[in-house]
This record gives structure tokens, C-alpha cells and sequence, in this order.
């Protein structure tokens, strides 16, 4: 958007460089600490906080510019995707496909993969066995495919206007400014976010 803009007023925007680093920071620490399951913990005595806490305990180590393996980042995220479903109502669905090589020793920003999956997980309808929540992993060690799709939120008038994904944008510009790329699309059914990332 920002190229068509730059051609037709013939100049490029200034990027405002401290904005998109407090973005990058607030990116972090929302996937580091997320509301929406602190909430439900909080309010819904279900037995299974000592689970959360656990994963809580791994989130807030991790340090905004230390990369960590992807074996690391997975791992995490395998364990976010199990305490969600742990958390949520009977009826969440949500599929997990990891194809990208086990081998592969990639290092990425900490919770680089979390902002996509925890916006699904708290603005998508995810009950209907039809349209689950959807994440799948692939790529190499030259590029990252992520993409996660949920059933839409009728209810919500821009189903990416969310500070999550709104801050996630900006880290992405922050960390990967010319080797990324984030498509958002929704339709009356499904909503899907695509991440790719060269290295």
C-alpha cells in the first residue's frame, strides 16, 4: 500500500522508527502474556491453571531480543495451543500441521509465530467442526511459511483491526523490513493470515 501511495504523491512516507520499536516491544509482551487466556484462568475454575502457570513461567524468561531455535519457538507454541485447548469451551476445534524439517536449525525472535494464532484463537467462532482454527507450519532454511484461518467473527466490523495484529505488523516491519510479508484476507466465511519470512 505503501508503494502506491509513495507513486502517486512521488515520495516515499517516513517511517517513524520509534513508534514501530514500541510496537515491536508491545508485540512481545502480549504474546508473552495473553489476556484473553489470563481472563479465563481467572474467571473459569476449570482445574487447570497449574498447566497455564507452568507455560506462564517459560513465556516470561524469554527475553525480547534473544533469538531462540525454531525447536524452541515450537515447542512453545505446541504447549500454548494444548492450554488453550485445555481452557476453552467444549466444541473449540483447532488443528495443528507442522511440515516444516525437523533438522532445520533456524533462529527466530522469541514469540515471533504466537501474534496469528492467539488473534484467532480470541475473535474467531471456532465450534463448528467445519471451520476449526487452522495453523500450519512450512518452509526451509531460506523461508518461513506460516498461515492460520478461522471461521469469521460476524460481529466484527475489520476482523484484523486488533491491537495484536496491529502491533504484530509493526514488529514484523521492525525485525524483517524488506524480507517479510503478512496477507490478511476475509470473506463471510473464513478469515487467514500468511506469514512469510525470507532469511
Amino acid at each position: 500500500m505503501s508503494g502506491i501511495i509513495d507513486r502517486i504523491l512521488g515520495k516515499k512516507s517516513v517511517r517513524n522508527e520509534v513508534a514501530i520499536a514500541l510496537s515491536h516491544r508491545v508485540s512481545f509482551e502480549n504474546s508473552q502474556c495473553d489476556r484473553f487466556l489470563l481472563a479465563k484462568v481467572l474467571t473459569e475454575d476449570r482445574g487447570f491453571g497449574k498447566e497455564y502457570i507452568l507455560l506462564q513461567k517459560k513465556l516470561l524468561l524469554l527475553e525480547l531480543d534473544k533469538q531462540q531455535a525454531i525447536e524452541a519457538e515450537l515447542d512453545l507454541l505446541s504447549q500454548y495451543i494444548a492450554v488453550v485447548k485445555m481452557l476453552m469451551p467444549a466444541g473449540f476445534l483447532l488443528q495443528w500441521e507442522n511440515r516444516f524439517p525437523s533438522e532445520n536449525e533456524l533462529m527466530l525472535p522469541p514469540l515471533i509465530l504466537f501474534p496469528m494464532v492467539q488473534h484467532a484463537v480470541t475473535n474467531g467462532y471456532n465450534s463448528m467442526s467445519s471451520h476449526p482454527i487452522r495453523v500450519r507450519l512450512s518452509g526451509s532454511s531460506k523461508v518461513l511459511l506460516f498461515e492460520v484461518s478461522h471461521r469469521a467473527n460476524h460481529y466484527l466490523q475489520d476482523q484484523f483491526k486488533h491491537t495484536l495484529m496491529e502491533d504484530f505488523r509493526n514488529r514484523l516491519e521492525f525485525l524483517f523490513p524488506d524480507r517479510h510479508s503478512l496477507l490478511l484476507n476475509s470473506n463471510s466465511n473464513t478469515c487467514r493470515a500468511t506469514l512469510t519470512i525470507y532469511f
